[in-house]
């Protein structure tokens, strides 16, 4: 068995499985789902050498999310069975070649990721998360990075000021905050109302969360920004709506999850396996 010799003995990455799958699903023109992941997982691991990975993936819906907020992500087609079908197989593959999986009723891989890097980051080591949703730069800390896949553009690695930079000066904390007043088309947020990316980025310029500008909502009327006014009258009548849609933007970081960061050894990999799928 051909294994895996990391040199980052502190460094881990974390994998949005799901993510992954779909690009590779769609790369292959809809055929395939598992010769693309094994070359992007292998391809990440040789980049990167970690000295230890997870891959989570998504459980069947519902998750909380929908539980919280009925229309979460409706305006998304259903899966092909042939694509959750190959999922299946996928993580048989990845579990009976020795890499760690994770999947937790109730949570995204989403949830699971910012959970994942969350403990690695208290423990004192450094992760990766290799995903193509943006959403999850919001778990970033001085631990954690999060590369980018795309098929439309170059990989990206984003860190605390790159993506601060990437969202025109909004923090990767506040992302959910930002989600929250202008809404999330990809997910079937709404926002609230009448309330854009421009509004909502001058307005937690000023504010930086929600909650503190509704501990003082009358300082959005003051903003110099066109129709503080009228903002401020939205903003005071959906105050329900933006703590809901900040509720649902936030990625969990306290997934009841049993794995051991540090024991998910890449050296445990049956790399010749893989290789041959």
């Amino acid at each position: 068995m051909r294994t895996i010799m990391p040199n980052n003995p502190e460094r881990l990455v974390f994998v949005d499985g799901h993510a992954v799958a779909f690009h590779s699903w769609f790369a292959s023109d809809q055929d395939s789902v598992i010769p693309g992941f094994i070359d992007m997982l292998i391809g990440v691991v040789n980049r990167h050498e970690p000295a230890g990975l997870v891959v989570a993936f998504d459980p069947p819906p519902p998750t909380f999310r929908h539980e919280l907020y009925p229309g979460y992500k409706s305006n998304r087609p259903k899966p092909p069975e042939e694509f959750l079908d190959e999922c299946d197989e996928l993580e048989q593959l990845l579990r009976s070649n020795n890499v760690t999986v994770c999947k937790v009723a109730g949570f995204e891989a989403d949830d699971v990721l910012g959970t994942l890097s969350d403990k690695a980051s208290k423990a004192g080591m450094n992760s990766l998360i290799y995903t193509c949703d943006l959403d999850l730069l919001q778990v970033l800390d001085e631990n954690t990075e999060v590369e980018v896949f795309s098929q439309y553009r170059e990989t990206r690695t984003f860190d605390i000021a790159s993506a601060t930079r990437r969202f025109n000066g909004i923090g990767p904390l506040n992302i959910p905050d930002l989600k929250a007043l202008m809404g999330d088309r990809s997910d079937n947020l709404p926002g609230v109302p009448g309330i854009g990316e421009r509004s909502a980025t001058a307005i937690l310029a000023e504010t930086r969360d929600i909650e503190t500008m509704y501990a003082d909502l009358e300082q959005v009327a003051r903003l110099p920004i066109r129709g503080s006014k009228r903002i401020f009258r939205i903003l005071s009548e959906h105050k329900d709506d933006a703590f809901l849609m900040k509720r649902l933007a936030t990625i969990v970081r306290d997934v009841p999850i049993d794995i051991d960061v540090s024991g998910a050894d890449v050296r445990s990999f049956d790399l010749e396996a893989l290789e041959t799928v």
